[in-house]
């Protein structure tokens, strides 16, 4: 945490929104608990709604049934046993008043405009071990210039100090956008892309991309920089790419789409090879990620075996007085297991001492849970990418297009971009860490014979948690102009640490059981950028602990199994809350009988139950341990953070003072929203409200 007053002014505010607005302000008379925010915020007449309907295990058909008297535009989600559907306000009341049914949620616009045309300038076995290649001076240099050279390192690969290495050519990417423009630059690797609108199945498409976004996305992940002498290659220049298109020419789509893309991902992750889904996407958060639809299908796919990078958003700070804010973090970036992405300024250079959080970046934590967010930062001001000729973003921002001989490339800014290179970067490691298993072990054939393994499945690879625990633990911390470290809830962890990050998935044996060292290699320090040693994080960010301690990554953690949510601790049969007698998962971090708590808050890592060697906890993240001032009764007023209409994005001062808090503001003995001491609080426009 940052060590000046604005940090603990935010937390104490956003404690006291929580605990001082009134229990009757949370839903309407005559509706149910069980609808989200933007659902008891909106009138009780109109027309009919689009939602989303989460009901009980094994109650999906009853609760599909009792829907189809009422509306005949209803779907059903199997990822997470869920069901879409139209309805009148009277009829949502009605559904939700069943007893079958977990809550009722707005099928939300998801968006990713707005943030285009603001471009802004701005002796033992140790002993043993090989030395990790990222402790070392990195070979890439400052020098901007063109070159056509084979050798050309592309400038976001130079900024994370890697090199031509590794392809990606044994890692799919599936990328939930707006679809992805045919190319020399992805030649044949876009494998299928795949549309979905209005919450119909998959329809299959020629690759096209009306918007423009999911293009330079996908570029960044993945263009082989074929049509600018690498210049402008993507992380991973041979990965496959799978498009699943679910925004439209605006860049807008709804939330059900994108629940039926990671669905989608799910079911077909063998057929195309899915290890890795990026969402450079989201809306405001309306509820719980408890309940949230979105965040349960996030985690769902990271359940199943997929690592899920998600953009934090553009929320970072008032667009009309430049104030910082916090808790803008948009969902589902407030899903804890995904990787969720802030941005960085990086200049394009090497160094990273000039290296700055970007303002416009969500800060954390999450609204309603508290969670801590985002997990790392990943260069995301001024990228150069592919461009979508005709689409949107090329039509409407004739000054954000680079000429690189007769290509047309974007330079556009955004957590959107910063996801694209992090997803980039995780099938990276991923395939790093594939390769290393193979190559570094002699009994390798046996031991696919003694695991009653075929020669062509390979050993198991890196869970999202285990891959997110190594972005954040080899990340580089930054600091503000004025040299003071930015805190946990602005930069997760750090920048992430491209060499470093991808040695340590290349010398890891997956195949080690949990408590068992895994890695074959020294930890080193520091990474050399540019001519200057920058000290890793050395941290795991768990809930919302710090996890300080080699053993994190030294050592193959519990915690790091596909079924644990991140943050929470290792319990058998806690699920939702609820004693299980069949189920083995951690779900959601509710402890038994105990008071709430936020996703581990509470939880004791001890050697016994989650934590394998001397991994230690430094000291919590949030201010306070228990999740009672984050219960759902937070307030948001009329005004939501991301809405994407007229003023609703509410600034203002903590006591009068200097500090800045979050979406609202305080008096001495009530909370007056959007007023302090008879001011009237400022109200920022959101400028497309992007990601």
């Amino acid at each position: 945490m940052r060590n000046h007053p604005t940090s603990k002014a935010v937390w104490g505010a956003v404690v006291a929104l929580a605990l001082l607005w009134p229990a009757s302000a949370v839903a309407s008379a005559g509706q149910s608990g069980k609808l989200d925010r933007a659902l008891q915020e909106a009138s009780s007449s109109g027309g009919p709604r689009n939602v989303i309907i989460r009901v009980r295990a094994g109650r999906k058909a009853a609760v599909k049934t009792n829907v189809d008297r009422r509306t005949t535009d209803s779907r059903v989600h199997g990822l997470i046993d869920a069901v879409t559907a139209r309805l009148s306000p009277g009829e949502i009341d009605e559904i939700a008043n069943d007893p079958d049914v977990e809550s009722v949620s707005i099928d939300a616009d998801v968006t990713v405009s707005g943030r285009a045309g603001e471009e802004r300038d701005r002796g033992d076995k140790k002993d043993k071990r090989k030395k990790i290649a990222g402790s070392q001076e990195t070979s890439a240099t400052d020098s901007n210039e063109f070159s056509s050279s084979s050798n050309v390192v592309a400038d976001v690969k130079r900024i994370l100090g890697l090199g031509n290495g590794y392809s990606g050519s044994s890692i799919t990417v599936a990328l939930i956008d707006s679809g992805i423009a045919l190319s020399a630059d992805f030649d044949t690797r876009i494998l299928a892309q795949y549309v979905f609108s209005n919450g119909k199945p998959a329809v299959y498409s020629v690759p096209y991309d009306d918007y423009g976004h999911g293009t330079h996305v996908a570029g960044l992940i993945g263009s082989s920089g074929a049509s600018s002498g690498k210049k402008y290659a993507g992380i991973v220049p041979g990965v496959r790419l799978l498009s699943l298109k679910v925004l439209d020419k605006r860049g807008s789509g709804k939330t059900s789409d994108v629940i039926n893309a990671l669905e989608f991902a799910v079911a077909n992750k063998a057929r195309f090879g899915i290890k890795v889904v990026n969402l450079s996407l989201g809306h405001p958060i309306y509820e719980s990620a408890t309940t949230d639809p979105l965040v349960q299908a996030v985690e769902a796919a990271v359940r199943a075996g997929i690592v899920v990078v998600v953009a934090a958003g553009n929320y970072g700070s008032n667009p009309l007085t430049g104030k910082t804010g916090y808790a803008g973090v948009a969902s589902p970036g407030n899903a804890p297991s995904a990787i969720t992405v802030g941005a960085a300024v990086t200049g394009n250079t090497v160094t990273r001492t000039d290296d700055r959080l970007a303002d416009y970046s969500s800060r954390g934590p999450s609204w309603y849970d508290g969670i801590a967010k985002p997990d790392v930062l990943a260069p995301g001001q001024g990228l150069v990418s592919n461009d979508a000729l005709g689409s949107t973003l090329d039509r409407n921002y004739p000054s954000l297009v680079v000429r690189s001989g007769s290509t047309r490339y974007l330079r556009l800014s955004g957590s959107s971009m910063a996801t694209g290179v992090v997803a980039g970067l995780a099938a990276l490691m991923l395939e790093a860490n594939q390769s290393g298993a193979q190559e570094g072990e002699r009994d390798y054939e046996n031991w696919l014979k003694r695991a009653g393994r075929s020669s062509l499945e390979g050993p198991p690879g890196l869970s999202s948690n285990a891959l997110k625990a190594l972005l954040q633990y080899s990340a580089t911390p930054l600091r503000d102009g004025a040299g003071m470290m930015y805190g946990p809830l602005e930069q997760g962890a750090g920048l992430v640490n491209g060499a470093g990050a991808v040695s340590l998935a290349a010398n890891i044996d997956t195949r080690k059981g949990a408590g068992e060292y895994w890695l074959a290699a020294e930890i080193p320090a520091y990474t050399t950028f540019g001519g200057a040693e920058e000290a890793w994080s050395g941290t795991v960010i768990w809930g919302t602990r710090l996890l300080r301690g080699t053993s994190v990554v030294d050592l193959r953690q519990a915690a790091w199994a596909s079924n644990v949510v991140w943050g929470t601790g290792e319990l058998d049969n806690i699920v939702s809350g609820t004693v299980s007698a069949t189920e083995d998962n951690i779900v959601w971090g509710t402890l038994l009988n105990e008071d709430n708590i936020v996703w581990g808050t509470n939880l004791s890592l001890t050697t016994d139950l989650t934590w394998a060697g001397n991994a230690s906890l430094e000291f919590n993240i949030v201010w306070g341990t228990t999740a009672a001032t984050w219960a759902q009764n937070v307030v948001w007023g009329t005004n939501l953070v991301g809405s994407l209409s007229g003023t609703n994005i509410v600034w203002g001062t903590f006591s009068g003072d200097e500090d800045n808090i979050v979406w609202g503001t305080l008096s001495e003995d009530n909370i007056v929203w959007g007023t302090s001491a008879n001011k009237v609080s400022v109200l920022g426009t959101t400028i497309g409200g992007g990601l």
